[in-house]
């Protein structure tokens, strides 16, 4: 049982919103942020780049969901993406709840374009809620009051009942409009002409949208598709070639002792001027830009021209050893990565095939997945494709070692 005068009624409880002035070290790991992000983001042939952003969606709701305790395997989020479900209940409501997080991941731009591109609203972080939840199983759509009483997870509604998460006690539910229209008003994008403090502030704000925990649950995931929002909106998320939930996932004690240490209240007179640490949001915010910069960095590592021609290269030669393509299927990926897309016709001039061997190999890659087209239309053009089982042998690492191992046995 919560005691009433152990819950937050005023919202100049959450302040402060950001330290003030930003500190010199988050500033320049904001420029870092944008500098590394402007790099990812020129890489790519557009047609590439939306391939491979579609391509790393389970990678991101595999991670997310890894933090809230449900270990979906990248092979089933895989199968769930083409409707070929589990006969074992809970296997399916985990696949259920992946295909869910990756088909809100995909709305993003949508969800941003119908909130005016401000991710800093109650309306949109309702939104992220209820797109989330609206698909989910449900078993999974349930939650226990302290007393261990069952309630019902409403999408896009706001708690109606008090929570402690951790030593943490929620703001009164009462109270949550109050509260979410001071972060409204103190996170409006036009209220910062200054880019970086606006990059340094996502970080802020997802510790403080946790510290509010708006919703009966779900809100850890809301905060991380809310942060790969607003990274979005200030243009830093080079499209969709990362996302916050591979780092945190591979930090998860660290990320979890983080925003538990920035829910202190201030500690003395020289600790801010707010309700709360100013000391321990400067350090949460820290955590995580740190972790933001790693993973940009490391998509750019895996994203490198040169490195990832070389791991196709591999690919095709294994695959050619093993009787299943031939040496020519490089030529083909190669091409479609460099230019994004190629005529159907191209694939006998790149190969020296005659036009049925040449066809033949295609569908090869077709059936691998790594390649793409419509179908109906023969005059399509074939595009670039990169399928969740061919991860560990194109892009290792960005899976776990052991899940990897499974996928490249299936592949």
């Amino acid at each position: 049982m919560i005691a009433p005068d152990a819950l937050y009624h005023d919202p100049a409880a959450v302040a402060p919103l950001t330290p003030s002035p930003w500190p010199a070290d988050l500033r320049a790991l904001a420029l870092q942020l944008v500098e590394a992000a402007a790099r990812l983001t020129d890489r790519l042939h557009p047609v590439t780049a939306a391939a491979l952003a579609e391509f790393l969606r389970p990678a991101n709701s595999y991670y997310s969901n890894l933090i809230e305790g449900h270990d979906t395997h990248p092979l089933d989020i895989a199968r769930a993406l083409q409707a070929d479900y589990a006969d074992d209940p809970r296997r399916r409501s985990l696949q259920l709840e992946a295909r869910a997080h990756v088909a809100v991941h995909a709305r993003l731009p949508e969800l941003l374009a119908a909130a005016d591109h401000n991710p800093y609203t109650g309306a949109f972080w309702c939104a992220l809620h209820a797109a989330f939840y609206a698909h989910l199983p449900a078993d999974f759509r349930w939650a226990r009051a302290a007393d261990g009483t069952p309630l019902e997870v409403l999408p896009g509604t706001l708690r109606a009942t008090e929570v402690r998460v951790g030593q943490h006690v929620a703001p009164a539910a009462a109270a949550l409009p109050a509260f979410l229209r001071q972060l409204e008003a103190g996170y409006r994008p036009a209220g910062e002409p200054d880019r970086l403090a606006r990059v340094a502030r996502i970080a802020a704000a997802h510790h403080r949208l946790a510290w509010v925990h708006p919703f009966l649950d779900g809100n850890g995931r809301v905060g991380r598709l809310f942060s790969d929002a607003a990274f979005r909106a200030e243009g830093l998320d080079a499209g969709g070639l990362w996302s916050m939930s591979r780092g945190l996932a591979r930090q998860q004690a660290a990320y979890q002792r983080a925003l538990a240490a920035a829910d202190a209240r201030r500690y003395n007179d020289y600790d801010g001027r707010g309700n709360l640490s100013e000391r321990a949001l400067v350090a949460f915010c820290r955590f995580f830009l740190e972790v933001a910069l790693d993973q940009v960095t490391y998509m750019s590592g895996a994203l490198a021209v040169d490195g990832v021609l070389a791991r196709l290269r591999g690919l095709v030669q294994l695959l050619v050893v093993k009787r299943k393509w031939r040496p020519e299927a490089y030529y083909v990926l190669e091409a479609v990565f460099l230019k994004g897309s190629i005529a159907r016709r191209e694939v006998e001039r790149l190969t020296g095939l005659s036009e049925r061997t040449a066809k033949a190999l295609a569908n090869t890659l077709l059936e691998a997945g790594l390649l793409a087209t419509n179908p109906a239309d023969h005059l399509t053009p074939y595009r670039a494709a990169y399928p969740v089982a061919f991860a560990p042998a194109l892009f290792p690492g960005l899976y776990p070692a052991g899940k990897e191992i499974d996928m490249l046995n299936q592949a």
